[in-house]
């Protein structure tokens, strides 16, 4: 194996350029992976836009890959090399997905089917952590995590009206499919009308056009014909996969002062998935008058998802192998950036082109990396 590889990194604000980095061996705990396909997010093109929350140039880019082990490192008994897997590669630039090989800690790989293709494999990780992450950790939502999936015994919201706001967008796929998964009988959710037949399939009771005019009268109705709803139709619980001005606004209208909502960070000025120069990583104080008083608002910082033991040591390594292996989680639609598009450094800029200008809906934009 060569002392060096290729990868795709921002090596300043505004430019990236394929680099040669280091090709490492795995410590202890770790795993080298030959990395054949990454998936990219808007979060890419913050990045080498904005250089948004970069320490240093050069930043490699992509937050999940799918891939072969090449190596272990002590201590990984569960994995060998030539296993199939999906990994969730955030932190610094060395851990990142658009690279021909990554050393990532043994927590964030999960095995995949062999039915499973490495261009889907990789829509998973960082979408699939988050909306996880939101809902069951014990800091956000707390929802109960069932003994197994599909959940056999209905948990105690199982009726509640929860919402999902932003259900097309690909961490939203991923929430309807858990709470689907984990028995609650009464999502609802947003998306564009083109989406909904597909959201329901993955799981949501009811689908709803964001833009209608008649949402907030939509939401108040669910809510007061369901069995664990408020009489005043407000909504307890709300899941924002967006969170930007346009979508806390609307929101507001239909938590309930007494709920709780949690936002996938970071917030966002205007209207638009894609972001701008000014984000914030909390709710800035002139958002704050969009929410009702005493609503509890919770940023989901999915980077920090180790910090809780029991996701980290269950969520990749276990979790998700099973749910893949039932195939109880859907991956997300792929738009591929293959050989058609150009060198590996033309597939990435491809990606972050479609990110930039806000040209994906419902799909993950995935980058294969070998020729």
């Amino acid at each position: 194996m060569s002392k060096t590889h290729t990868a795709i990194a921002c090596t300043s604000v505004g430019h990236f350029d394929a680099i040669q980095v280091p090709t490492e061996s795995p410590g202890d705990h770790e795993v080298l992976l030959k990395i054949e396909c990454a998936a990219m997010i808007p979060f890419d093109t913050y990045v080498n836009d904005y250089g948004y929350i970069t320490p240093s140039f050069p930043m490699i880019f992509g937050f999940s890959a799918a891939g072969t082990i090449a190596e272990v490192g002590k201590g990984v008994d569960d994995l060998k090399v030539g296993d199939r897997v999906t990994a969730y590669t955030y932190g610094e630039s060395r851990l990142k997905a658009t690279q021909e090989y990554s050393v990532q800690p043994r927590h964030v790989c999960a095995k995949i089917p062999d039915s499973l293709s490495f261009e889907a494999a990789a829509t998973i990780p960082d979408n699939f952590v988050t909306a996880f992450n939101a809902l069951f950790n014990t800091i956000n939502f707390a929802l109960p995590v069932p003994s197994s999936f599909p959940a056999t015994t209905e948990p105690p919201l199982a009726h509640s009206p929860i919402l999902v706001y932003g259900g097309g967008s690909t961490s939203g796929q991923y929430s309807i499919q858990l709470l689907h998964a984990s028995g609650y009988k009464n999502t609802i959710v947003t998306a564009s009308p083109k989406h909904h037949d597909y959201l329901r399939s993955l799981g949501a009771t009811h689908t709803l056009d964001y833009r209608s005019p008649d949402f907030v009268k939509d939401v108040t109705a669910i809510v007061t014909a369901s069995p664990g709803g408020n009489n005043d139709g407000k909504v307890d619980l709300v899941l924002d996969c967006i969170t930007a001005e346009s979508t806390l606004n609307a929101i507001g209208k239909v938590v309930s002062p007494l709920g709780t909502l949690a936002i996938l960070l970071p917030v966002k000025e205007g209207d638009k998935v894609r972001g701008t120069e000014k984000m914030y990583m909390e709710l800035p104080e002139q958002m704050k008058g969009l929410i009702p008083q005493g609503t509890k608002v919770l940023g989901v910082r999915t980077f920090f998802y180790a910090q809780d033991e029991f996701l980290r040591d269950n969520l990749m390594p276990k979790i998700l192998p099973q749910l893949l292996e039932t195939g109880i989680i859907q991956p997300n639609k792929v738009r591929l950036m293959d050989e058609s598009f150009g060198s590996f450094k033309d597939r990435v800029g491809a990606g972050l082109d479609l990110l930039r200008n806000n040209q994906i809906s419902g799909e993950k934009v995935v980058v294969k990396v070998r020729s």
